[in-house]
This record gives C-alpha cells, sequence and structure tokens, in this order.
C-alpha cells in the first residue's frame, strides 16, 4: 500500500466544500493508496504529475519515494474549471 500526504492547500480546500463532495473527495483520497480512481497522468507543463477526478473535482498529485517508501502527495486541488491553469502558475511562481 502506498502512503498518502496531503498538503495544507488541499485541506483548506476540502474544508471548503459541501458535506458530500467534501466526502466523495477524501473517500477518493484514501482510494489513491491503492492506485484506485479516475487517474491520468499530466502531459507538457504538467508532467510528472498526476491527476485524480472526483466529478467536477481534481486532485493533483505526484509520486515520491522516501526512505524507500512510495508515498503520493496530494499537491493541489480544485474544480475542474480552472484547477489546471491556476497550479501552473503556482509551479512558475515557485519557480522565479
Amino acid at each position: 500500500m502506498i502512503r498518502i500526504r496531503i498538503q495544507d492547500e488541499v485541506l483548506e480546500y476540502l474544508r471548503s466544500l459541501p458535506p458530500q463532495p467534501r466526502h466523495a473527495l477524501k473517500v477518493a483520497i484514501k482510494g489513491l493508496s491503492k492506485e484506485q480512481g479516475n487517474i491520468k497522468s499530466l502531459t507538457d507543463d504538467l508532467e510528472g504529475f498526476h491527476r485524480l477526478r472526483v466529478g467536477s473535482h481534481r486532485i493533483i498529485f505526484d509520486y515520491q519515494m522516501i526512505d524507500g517508501e512510495r508515498v503520493i502527495t496530494c499537491v493541489y486541488a480544485g474544480a475542474r474549471k480552472w484547477v489546471y491553469e491556476i497550479f501552473q502558475s503556482k509551479l512558475r511562481e515557485a519557480e522565479s
């Protein structure tokens, strides 16, 4: 089983949601530990990241090896409409 880490920004997004989508996202995140769910590798500027689709919401994550253990880190979450654009701009800011 893969260990899951969730960054604060993702937790804040989850807290902002109504109960039903929040619950669906939490269940989907738990499924990531078994690599279950609608998972897709991202391309172009977001290569190396993956997304988990849960209805109209997306969670962006990456795989890492930490102390010989496979870890999934959920780095960003948002509505499908703008999640990729916002995440991409945050990556550019971090590189500057």
